[in-house]
């Protein structure tokens, strides 16, 4: 017999049989605490990831709505990283170390629609942007509930997804629809040259994030039709291949005719 004093100048004893079922009764409740605590925990994280996933893709239509263009799989975590106060590792990784995987749909031009996937468990890897490459598989990806795994049909790495339980759990999609920004702030406007003069003109874009496209000539007595969104900026110019500058206009909220007179271009 083990004894233990206690206070009050009085004797109590456990038994050795008594400390053993203790113990037994402690090692069982740790059996059955501890994986309940480690599901709680990554519940916990893959809805942190879902929140975080959600602020991203607000982010993203905020970006669209500022630049006049949507970010790309290649430049996304520079582009974001300010408007997110997120440096770009901390947008290209999540909270487990995993690279989170963005995707561009393919089947418009701009595109319409973005996916954001994150895993939030180690080991379970995403495919790279270049496995999704048709359109077809963005758009099952997109059709997959939460909680599933998209088919393997759409990349076949899903196969390893499926022989880990429960691995759906672990996959956060973010679905960003931008059609409403296209249809509201980047409302498509017609622009139309007309050139009524003798000699060429041409004329070229700057996108609003800067990018400035090649100068393209508009012949003699021909007519260019351009449907292009606000903040894009349309640049007219006297002569063929961007040659002297005449009339430069930011496209704003109503479409707009311009006629050329072999001199200079005039706004109608």
């Amino acid at each position: 017999m083990i004894s233990f004093p206690l206070g009050g100048g009085r004797n109590k004893a456990f038994t050795l049989i008594e400390l053993i079922g203790v113990l037994a009764i402690m090692a069982i409740l740790a059996g059955v605490i501890a994986p309940n605590a480690l599901r709680a925990l990554d519940r916990a994280a893959v809805n942190t990831e879902f929140t975080s996933l959600g602020n991203l893709g607000d982010e993203l239509k905020l970006y669209l709505r500022d630049q006049g263009v949507a970010p790309t799989s290649a430049n996304w975590t520079t582009t974001l990283a300010s408007y997110a106060d997120l440096s770009p590792a901390n947008l290209a990784t999540n909270k487990k170390g995993v690279a989170r995987l963005y995707l561009t749909d393919s089947a418009t031009n701009p595109t319409q629609r973005v996916l954001i996937l994150s895993s939030m468990r180690q080991g379970l890897a995403l495919p790279a942007a270049a496995n999704i490459a048709t359109a077809a598989a963005f758009q099952q990806i997109w059709q997959t509930a939460d909680g599933s795994i998209p088919p393997a049909s759409s990349w076949n790495g899903w196969n390893a997804w499926s022989t880990v339980a429960n691995s759906g759990n672990y996959l956060v999609i973010e679905r960003v629809n931008l059609i409403s920004v296209y249809d509201t702030d980047l409302e498509s406007l017609t622009l139309t040259l007309n050139n009524r003069g003798g000699a060429s003109a041409s004329y070229n874009l700057v996108l609003a994030n800067g990018t400035s496209q090649a100068a393209v000539n508009v012949a003699v007595g021909a007519t260019v039709i351009l449907t292009e969104t606000p903040r894009i900026r349309l640049n007219l110019y006297r002569g063929p291949g961007g040659a002297t500058l005449d009339y430069s206009y930011v496209v704003s909220t109503t479409g707009k005719t311009f006629d050329f007179n072999g001199t200079d271009w005039i706004p109608q």
